[in-house]
């Protein structure tokens, strides 16, 4: 068909229909574009890849293509350009360092899109492999009659991966050619040139060598006479540079000098210049003994170079090469060391460095002095990602741990410390080192009370803990001698979730349930287990089959608990001791601020009157599961009966001694051991009375001790006391005893022990009240500190 009027910029897009005499077709419709076929990727920098297609074997030629991509491991697929690409490459920017991409590519026609392309290979994106630049900033470092040691810088621009080696050549000034030193490549910067003529000046000069091939050659190096060098001084340190790069500081990394001179190197100095600036600083006063050190109060943004000189006996070197310039700031994307406890309990430092290469590494080191103890720690490395885990931490893991990647063009680095002084950490060692074959299990579900025994009617036996409140989806696996037990009619298992209540109840106990009890509890990443040992011990001073009781915690440790073993308690190092010897004078103490040791902050023993009977207990700041609690009575280790329960809270240790009798008066004990010794907590004071305030002997102890021996001075309500009459003190040995005569209501108040050495001083307190049996003691009315609100008892 012939057309007219139109303009000769018109795109006309044609369709034809044939017709018969029946009727006309339909419009023949444009055929969809086939889509591109062997679509590659290919590494470009560190931002960008490659992407290249041919252009589909049949039909017409694509007016363009479309260039998607998407991250391993999603589903949502991004159109890379705007608008259609004509050629057969592009180069996709903008994408995440060390991240990995798949690409893929639609043609598009007058029809509209094709179908997509065949997905790419995976690619991680990372600089392409290339040769190297040159090496540069050569040094001499040794000198001898007739051989040389020669060191240089690595090139600026490794090429994306490792450099293999090095290439060195030499040129006498005297003659025309260069000649190579070595066929073979040289691992490292340093290298030892022989055969020289001695008085003769020497360059030299190298190329570096990585997968991709050689690269290209340096410029010469300096002229260096070989003349063999004698002075006394050190020579010059070499390969100084910085990593750790931070907005005020940095990390100052050094080699000690190869000729030493007249005596072994004794320390180093730093000197620091502004870029730009001809002055150099010295920055440390004292001369530094390692090849390290850590450089602070640096001005963000500026631009610095450091140089390092050796010391001796004989004086100071000459300075080494000066380093690269660094700008103290820290980069955009800089990560740090990630320090935590990870899903098996262990503690951990994992680092993570998107833009390593293939070949590069991660180097640990402690205290920049070598890589850890390998019997010590494990490394685990995963893609972009390395981790060390502490094997069985103690103090021997505590110090810096830094971390460097090999072969990158810019510093990857970073550095941690560990020290006791971190809340959470110094807890968490605590536990593993005070607790000999502890296993570290973090986080940890907290026990409120641990391994309790009921005596039932009709033969039942109860056995039943306590620990937080758990979630729904909380596991519990109850253990039986090695073999996991179900609830059955003659063993019921209860476990309440939302109270945290364990509890086994026992139809007709007998000889066969002896054993071990095991109660393993899991909620989400959280978990515990509390073992109770069931035996009937027969030993000098038990009754044959009485039972004897002892628990475990999720340590492993055995804890003594309740039972009839007669072994005497281990010796007490120091605490407070009450003692009434006549009368009925009522004791409720309120002790404050005596510490006992950094791990046990346990208050002194206090007695509080229940509805029930009587509570006898300590405030603690925090009770953890790896501190193993035992109650004497009269010296003798407390059972587990009806009317005496002991249990824990996380800031309180008590004993409930419900409706006492005769046979409960006497001394009362908590001994508390923290895993490395025990201490030992006494109250006592005889339950009951008459409504007289008879005469009585009060008698308060506290053992002293220290190195040289303290200063003891006591208080009664902030006021020296004067030791006449009533009041008299005695001192032997380590325990400071003093004792109240005819005791009486003026004799209620706070008293105070204060000791003081020149290492520090230190104070004990205690109320006392004195009333008669039915009154409620004055000043105990209202709630007291520790949290006790006194009523007149029953």
């Amino acid at each position: 068909p012939e057309w007219f009027g139109l303009e000769g910029t018109t795109k006309l897009i044609h369709r034809q229909g044939a017709s018969t005499i029946p009727g006309c077709s339909s419009p023949i419709q444009p055929a969809s574009p086939l889509p591109p076929s062997q679509v590659l990727a290919f590494r470009d920098t560190r931002t960008s890849v490659v992407v290249q297609w041919d252009k589909p074997k049949d039909g017409p030629e694509p007016l363009g293509y479309y260039i998607y991509c998407r991250e391993t491991g999603t589903e949502q697929w991004q159109t890379v350009n705007n608008k259609p690409v004509t050629g057969n490459e592009f180069t996709v920017p903008g994408l995440q360092p060390g991240k990995e991409y798949v690409f893929c590519v639609k043609s598009v026609s007058d029809a509209g899109l094709s179908e997509s392309s065949p997905e790419t290979d995976p690619i991680v994106v990372r600089p392409a492999i290339a040769c190297p630049s040159a090496p540069r900033d050569f040094v001499l470092l040794h000198c001898g009659k007739t051989e040389m040691t020669i060191g240089w810088k690595a090139p600026k621009h490794k090429g994306g991966t490792k450099i293999l080696g090095y290439f060195l050549d030499q040129h006498d000034h005297s003659e025309p050619d260069w000649h190579e030193v070595n066929a073979q490549p040289i691992p490292r910067r340093v290298c030892t040139v022989s055969s020289l003529q001695e008085g003769h000046l020497y360059e030299f000069r190298a190329r570096a060598m990585n997968r991709a091939g050689v690269g290209e050659v340096s410029e010469p190096s300096d002229l260096f006479r070989c003349e063999e060098w004698t002075m006394p001084e050190p020579g010059p340190p070499y390969d100084v540079r910085c990593t750790e790069v931070r907005d005020s500081s940095l990390q100052l990394h050094w080699e000690a000098p190869l000729y030493l001179g007249a005596g072994p190197v004794t320390g180093y100095f730093i000197d620091l210049c502004e870029e730009g600036s001809e002055e150099w600083k010295q920055i440390n006063k004292q001369p530094t003994a390692t090849t390290h050190m850590k450089v602070s109060d640096l001005e963000t943004g500026k631009c610095y170079i450091f140089r390092v000189r050796a010391l001796n006996k004989a004086g100071v070197g000459p300075p080494s090469l000066p380093s690269d310039p660094v700008v103290a700031k820290t980069k955009p994307g800089t990560n740090e060391i990630e320090v935590g406890v990870d899903e098996e309990g262990f503690i951990y430092m994992a680092f993570e460095a998107p833009e390593k290469n293939d070949s590069s590494e991660f180097i640990w080191s402690k205290d920049y002095e070598g890589p850890p103890d390998p019997d010590r720690v494990q490394i685990e490395e995963k893609g972009n990602r390395s981790k060390l885990i502490l094997k069985e931490p103690s103090e021997k893991d505590l110090g810096v741990y830094s971390v460097e990647v090999t072969d990158v063009d810019d510093d990857i680095s970073a550095s941690c410390t560990l020290t006791k002084e971190e809340p959470w950490l110094g807890q968490i060692l605590w536990c593993a080192w005070d607790s000999p074959g502890a296993s570290l299990c973090l986080p940890v579900i907290k026990l409120i009370s641990g391994w309790n025994i009921d005596v039932l009617e009709k033969g039942e036996v109860r056995l039943w803990l306590e620990v937080e409140k758990l979630s729904p989806n909380a596991e519990l696996h109850l253990i039986f001698n090695d073999k996991e037990l179900t609830s059955t009619p003659t063993h019921k298992i209860n476990f309440v979730k939302e109270k945290g209540l364990v509890e086994l109840t026992i139809q007709d106990f007998c000889a066969d349930d002896k054993g071990m009890y095991t109660a393993q509890l899991k909620d989400g990443k959280a978990k515990n287990q509390f073992t109770l040992a069931l035996t009937d011990e027969s030993s000098e001073g038990a009754v044959q089959d009485q039972w004897y009781v002892s628990s475990q915690q999720g340590d492993g440790t055995a804890v003594p608990g309740c039972g009839t073993s007669t072994a005497p308690p281990p010796p007490c190092s120091f605490g407070w001791d009450f003692v009434l010897e006549q009368g009925n004078v009522g004791i409720p103490p309120q002790f404050q601020s005596f510490p006992y040791t950094p791990a046990l902050s346990a208050t002194p023993l206090k007695i509080q009157p229940t509805e029930e009977g009587i509570k006898i207990y300590t405030d603690v700041k925090y009770y953890t599961d790896y501190m193993k609690t035992t109650w004497y009575h009269k010296e003798k280790q407390l059972e587990s009966r009806d009317r005496t329960r002991a249990g824990s809270t996380m800031n309180q240790i008590w004993l409930h001694i419900l409706e006492p009798t005769e046979a409960d008066k006497g001394k009362y004990t908590l001994e508390i051991f923290d895993g490395k010794s025990s201490h030992k907590l006494s109250e006592s004071s005889k339950l009951g009375g008459d409504s007289s305030l008879p005469s009585g002997t009060l008698c308060l102890t506290c053992c002293v001790s220290g190195d040289p021996y303290p200063e003891i001075t006591w208080f009664k309500n902030e006021k020296v006391i004067v030791f006449t009459d009533r009041y008299k003190m005695d001192v032997k040995g380590s325990m400071v005893t003093i004792t109240i005569e005819k005791v009486c209501n003026e004799d209620t108040g706070k008293y105070s022990i204060y000791v003081k050495n020149k290492y520090g001083s230190e104070t004990g307190q205690v109320t006392i009240s004195v009333y008669k049996h039915g009154e409620i003691p004055i000043g105990t009315e209202q709630e007291v500190p520790a949290g006790i609100t006194t009523k007149k008892p029953k």
